[in-house]
Order: C-alpha cells, then sequence, then structure tokens
C-alpha cells in the first residue's frame, strides 16, 4: 500500500502536511493538545514557516485551532458541525443516487472500497480509513455522471477528515462497525428499490448522530 505521506512528487509543505494531517487523523495528536511550531520544525528538520504553512491548511480542514497569539490546539467539530455537513452530503449523494440507472459497476467498486476499509481497520488505520470512506461516497457521485453536482460535493471533502475523527472520537465508533455500516450500503444498492436507498444513505448519515445527540453523548 502506497504511503500517503510520501515525499515524492509533492512540495515539501505538503509532505509536512500531510504527515501531521495523518497524526492527527490517527489520535497520535490528541483532541485538545498543543502544537507547537518550533519543536515540530525541529522534530522533522524543516524551517516554521513550512510548519505555519501546513498548520494553516489543517486549521482550514477543522483539524487544528490557531489562537490569536499563534497557539495551535488539536479540535474536534462540534455536533451542530458535524449533523450540518453530514446534512449536505447526504441531500447531495441521494440526488445522486436518483440519477444512477445501472448499478453494477457502481457496486463492484464499492465493495472494493470496503475491502480497503475491512484492512485499514483491521490495523487501526483511521487516517486510510477516512480516505476511503471518501472514496467510497465518491464512487456514488461519480456514478451518477452529475458533474456539477460532483463539484458541489468535493467542496465539502476537506472538512471529511475532522468529521469523521470527531465522530469517532465522540460516537465511540470502532473501526469495524464503519466497515459494516458501508458494507450495508452496498447491500441496499444491490437489492433496494430507490426510496430503501436513499432511507439508508439518510440512516447513515444522520440516524446515529442524531441516536448520540439526543442520548446527550455530542454534548460531552
Amino acid at each position: 500500500m502506497t504511503d500517503p505521506t510520501a515525499v515524492l512528487h509533492r512540495s515539501l509543505p505538503e509532505s509536512v502536511y500531510l504527515l501531521l494531517r495523518r497524526r492527527i487523523l490517527n489520535n497520535e495528536f490528541q483532541a485538545g493538545q498543543r502544537l507547537i511550531e518550533a519543536s515540530i520544525a525541529e522534530e522533522l528538520g524543516v524551517s516554521r514557516s513550512t510548519v505555519r504553512e501546513a498548520l494553516r491548511q489543517l486549521s482550514v480542514e477543522g483539524l487544528v485551532d490557531i489562537s490569536p497569539r499563534r497557539h495551535s490546539v488539536v479540535t474536534r467539530m462540534a455536533y451542530e458541525d458535524i449533523r450540518d455537513a453530514c446534512y449536505a452530503r447526504f441531500v447531495l449523494e441521494a440526488g445522486a443516487a436518483r440519477s444512477i440507472s445501472e448499478r453494477t459497476g457502481l457496486i463492484v467498486a464499492m465493495k472494493k472500497v470496503v475491502a480497503g476499509m475491512a484492512e485499514a481497520a483491521e490495523s487501526g488505520d483511521v487516517a486510510r480509513m477516512i480516505d476511503l470512506d471518501t472514496e467510497f461516497h465518491g464512487c456514488i457521485i461519480d456514478a451518477s455522471g452529475r458533474h456539477r453536482l460532483g463539484s458541489l460535493w468535493r467542496m465539502l471533502d476537506a472538512q471529511m477528515g475532522a468529521l469523521m475523527r470527531s465522530s469517532i472520537d465522540r460516537q465511540h465508533i470502532a473501526l469495524d462497525e464503519a466497515v459494516r455500516r458501508h458494507q450495508l450500503i452496498v447491500d441496499v444498492f444491490g437489492a433496494g428499490t430507490m426510496d430503501e436507498i436513499v432511507a439508508a444513505m439518510e440512516e447513515h448519515y444522520l440516524g446515529t448522530v442524531d441516536g448520540m445527540a439526543e442520548a446527550g453523548v455530542l454534548s460531552q
């Protein structure tokens, strides 16, 4: 498997960004932990400006909060932000699903991604799982052939890492459970009606989040 932090064909700031992103998503840097530019720069053998640029990108993605005094802290999304992002993705993907007339190729593609998810779950690689989640749902968007819809959907990609890391933390979702939830989507695309597909996608994105909110988990 290709190392997503490999330096080949990437700028130095991008390589540092990918490395820090992977550490945050895999919880090596935990929520609330302060990231000190000088320490990271010394560890990686790069300039502080390179680290600062990487942290700015992580801030855009919602993984890091940069205070006015330039302290950078690993953060997690609030429930309201999680649900808002999930709702937007659900609406776009439900629209895409209704445009798919032939599902065979889509199901093959989704099964391949789910197999990769199972491997990531077994190794405990959250960062890889998150990338595969984006790939999985991208299969649905691409199968629709709706290019403008796809452009809108991919505008949400930047926050998917923060969304999934926050959801995993707040809902205490095991990675094998995440695999199971995606397999359910594959199954319903294989045998369900369009109404059943849309209902399954709504449950996938919103059901558990709302259930956890009602239980008070996400407000902790």
